[in-house]
């Protein structure tokens, strides 16, 4: 019993030791070119304008979204108000865009905290790698000033 219960911790230790190991490395082949990255969108999504938000996004996910919309959320995440500075960047996931009406290519996820002129804000951003260029596939804002 006690060889079976030293296996098992063995296992777990590897396992969660490989799965940082592997969350390092593709961090640290991201996180140069995606934090500048997220240095430039960032402040370009924070004006609130859906023309420019635009300019950023995927094509494949413009195909999409309708303009209306688009518009709605925009008008709706203004409510967090100007972005004041831009905090920590975490590497969250590499993935792969999976559906039929997109070619194949990594999705990024990087989580990056943000002080804005309302409070506090933890904004998730999905990027598709087009071979070290990146657009702009996803993004969450949580804040409490968009709590109803």
């Amino acid at each position: 019993m006690k060889k079976f219960i030293i296996y098992v911790v063995f296992v777990l230790v590897t396992g969660f030791s490989a799965y940082f190991i592997y969350n390092g490395v593709l961090s640290s082949r991201y996180d140069d070119t995606v934090g500048s990255y997220v240095q430039e969108v960032l402040p370009a999504i924070s004006k609130w304008n859906p023309d420019i938000v635009r300019q950023y996004m995927a094509p494949e996910v413009l195909q999409t979204v309708s303009i209306e919309e688009l518009e709605n959320l925009i008008a709706a995440l203004s409510k967090i108000g100007t972005l004041q500075s831009i905090g920590k960047l975490s590497f969250r996931s590499k993935a792969e865009v999976d559906d039929a009406r997109f070619e194949k290519r990594p999705l990024i996820t990087y989580e990056v905290d943000a002080q804005y002129s309302t409070g506090d804000a933890k904004v998730t951003i999905s990027l598709v790698d087009r071979d070290g260029a990146y657009d702009l596939y996803h993004f969450n804002f949580q804040s409490n000033a968009l709590a109803p």
